[in-house]
């Protein structure tokens, strides 16, 4: 999308102001080949789609409008790589695929796990791996430590998650908990269920598990019921076929690995478990 004009400027600062996150700083000397002004949503200016209700991955610090975390981090140093500035559009989970593929913004970086049902639909860049975690008050009785332990249970989980798919496939015929439902409450923010939790309004919240690890480090009061599971790769979302801003993007990710920028970023948000190059998954 070519967008240079005045009236553009004052649509992108809408769009964004709208959707409660805009960053940009001076861009950088290019490392890699950034993708033409032409094929950007805004020129000069890598644009990232992210919900950002996800902490560590992305967040809105208190009292911030700037969006933080190891997602955002990781899409200003793309950006930089490619010598360009950076911004964030804050973009609901559930419709952000079909904002990315409507050409709203340029990549989507949101702890997005890779799926044959999402492939279908985007390319993917695999950068991190994560898996699933339950959320659990710390005096809690409920202490699941697989699906199926969520039978009868109460748990809240974020529209359009792996999550949520699972929680809601356990109903299903043949499902484990096809006799004994899982109650799912669903919530448009991952931090909106976690409030359920802490109001003790839901017995477990299902989450990725870099993100109940940051809950529970941050929250007095919880606790992670059980280890990790369904662990699998995450990856940034670009258009199918996109080959003008996948290719540069690949690029970009693959110098900062090389030059420690990638490991830097996970040893900031304590997240070195989800290295990506030395995923076994």
């Amino acid at each position: 999308m070519n967008k240079r004009t005045s009236s553009f400027a004052i649509g992108i600062a809408f769009v964004l102001a709208a959707c409660g996150s805009s960053s940009s700083g001076p861009s950088g000397t290019a490392k890699v080949s950034p993708p033409p002004d032409s094929e950007l949503f805004a020129a000069g200016t890598l644009t990232l789609g992210s919900d950002v209700s996800y902490p560590p991955q992305e967040f809105f610090p208190v009292g911030s409008t700037n969006a933080s975390g190891f997602d955002i981090d990781l899409g200003k140093a793309l950006a930089d790589a490619m010598g360009l500035k950076y911004a964030v559009v804050n973009t609901p989970f559930d419709g952000i695929i079909p904002a990315l593929n409507s050409k709203k913004f340029d990549i989507m970086i949101s702890a997005m796990t890779i799926t044959d049902a999402r492939s279908a639909t985007v390319d993917f860049i695999p950068y991190f791996v994560a898996g699933e975690s339950f959320v659990v008050t710390s005096n809690s009785t409920v202490l699941p430590t697989k699906l199926a332990d969520l039978c009868g249970k109460k748990v809240a989980a974020e529209s359009g998650t792996a999550e949520l798919d699972e929680a809601n496939g356990l109903n299903a015929a043949g499902g484990a908990c096809a006799s004994n439902h899982v109650q799912v409450v669903t919530f448009q923010k991952d931090t909106e269920a976690l409030a359920e939790l802490k109001k003790g309004n839901v017995d477990v919240h299902f989450t990725d598990s870099p993100v109940a690890a940051y809950e529970v480090q941050q929250t007095s009061g919880l606790k992670v019921s059980g280890g990790i599971i369904e662990v699998a790769p995450e990856g940034i979302a670009v258009r199918k076929a996109d080959t003008a801003i996948e290719d540069p993007v690949k690029a970009a990710f693959a110098q900062l690995k090389t030059d420690g920028t990638y490991a830097s970023l996970l040893k900031k948000w304590n997240l070195a478990d989800g290295d990506i190059t030395k995923a076994t998954t």
